[in-house]
């Protein structure tokens, strides 16, 4: 099914109110290559209360993973801001497995600004550095998913979803008894589906438009 059908809503739990549905179903033409360049709705983005345990789509502050360092073709260590793309149950503390423990898998977030100003820097003309900036920020970038400004860190973020790793759930549930200043943000219903769903069109698009049957022999 196409996103903007009309049983679009029938995979939305209940719970969410119907301004909400209409503004991620708005949100999600963005995926439409008929509509492409149109504005989304921000607004009421980030919860302005927080829970005392990490959910899908939470922004955390200095995570380990591993950096890819091109000159010498190796790994090094280094921290990251990052978004939990792992699922809410997945990494809870309360849900004890004696058998295949699931750790958190997180993608990295930097500020929107900086990876420009990388652009520019690197020789890549502005205007075309803030061409591309504007397609970010209308979601048009398959494997970036945009932030908005958050009321308390007044940044723009991305996620840079082609960079994934994974952490210890039990080193990130050491966190909680810190959580109010590890975490940066949660985000809202609505920005926790748009999240879902961009990142499902990067990791799964369907059709996939490459014929696995063809013979080519």
């Amino acid at each position: 099914m196409a996103f903007g059908d009309d049983n679009f809503e029938s995979l939305l739990p209940p719970y969410l109110t119907q301004p909400d549905k209409a503004r991620l179903k708005d949100a999600l033409k963005q995926f439409m290559p008929d509509y492409r360049g149109g504005e989304i709705d921000y607004s009421d983005f980030y919860k302005d209360y927080r829970n005392t345990y990490f959910m899908q789509s939470d922004l955390i502050r200095e995570i380990r993973f591993p950096y890819w360092d091109i000159e010498v073709s190796g790994y090094d260590k280094k921290y990251t801001d990052a978004i939990v793309i792992s699922n809410t149950c997945d990494i809870s503390f309360d849900n004890v497995r004696e058998m295949n423990n699931k750790q958190c898998l997180f993608a990295p977030i930097v500020e929107l600004d900086e990876f420009i100003n990388d652009f520019k820097d690197s020789g890549i003309d502005s205007k075309k550095a803030d061409g591309f900036k504007e397609n970010i920020k209308q979601q048009l970038i398959t494997n970036i998913f945009y932030l908005p400004v958050h009321f308390r860190e007044e940044k723009e973020y991305i996620a840079l979803l082609d960079k994934v790793f994974w952490f210890p759930s039990a080193e990130l549930n050491s966190y909680i008894d810190d959580i109010e200043d590890e975490r940066i943000a949660s985000l809202t219903h609505y920005g926790y589906y748009l999240f879902i769903l961009k990142l499902s069109f990067h990791l799964c698009r369907l059709p996939e438009q490459c014929d696995r049957e063809v013979d080519f022999n």
